[in-house]
């Protein structure tokens, strides 16, 4: 069995997702396709890194967006992640009940190593002004065959400003536990007002 991990960033300007959230409310019938529109409508356009990105960021630690030879700009971007040393241990705990500690937290942060598989916590993670870890909505979901993926969505709604470059997995909704997955990306600047969703996914084939 091989388990890999997928993560999609968007983000929005925090009125315009108000706005979309009332519209849902009074439109409840409204199409999936306008939905969709409604949401792209809120957000902001970042950067999506490709594999030069990855190799420049790993080599020499540099965060190089330029459009078409490290990556483009999106509202939308889809990453893969890392799944860490500690969390094909977690995987397997869960797998025989040697641990009931479910993986639940989404954290985020500013560190920008590289995602290590010895990573047991993220670089620099942010635990003010919105951009604290906390427990997301977790569902499994099909990715393949039934049910082969579970997700995690959680959205920080930020008081602050921040340059987010990180985020990972972890099983306490609060501070420490135990890290599953951890991915390092080009910086996603954030201000007072912006909500960042994050969609994290980890799929057995």
């Amino acid at each position: 069995m091989t388990v890999r991990g997928r993560v999609e960033r968007r983000l929005f300007d925090g009125a315009r997702l108000e706005q979309v959230k009332q519209m849902l409310v009074e439109n409840p019938e409204a199409s999936e396709a306008t939905k969709a529109a409604w949401f792209d409508w809120a957000a902001k356009p970042m950067f999506a890194e490709n594999k030069i990105w990855k190799f420049l960021k790993k080599k020499f630690g540099l965060d190089l967006q330029i459009p078409f030879l490290t990556g483009r700009w999106t509202t939308q971007a889809v990453l893969g992640n890392l799944i860490t040393t500690k969390g094909k241990e977690l995987i397997v705990d869960q797998l025989g009940g040697t641990t009931t500690a479910p993986v639940t937290a989404v954290a985020i942060g500013t560190g920008t190593n590289a995602a290590a598989a010895g990573d047991t916590a993220l670089q620099t993670e942010i635990t003010t002004n919105g951009g604290q870890r906390g427990a997301a909505t977790v569902t499994n979901v099909t990715t393949t065959t039934t049910n082969d993926t579970e997700q995690w969505v959680k959205t920080f709604t930020f008081t602050g400003s921040f340059a987010v470059t990180e985020e990972g997995l972890l099983d306490n909704n609060t501070s420490g536990g135990n890290l599953l997955a951890r991915q390092v990306f080009s910086a996603i600047n954030v201000a007072s007002g912006d909500s960042l969703q994050i969609t994290h996914k980890v799929t057995a084939a």
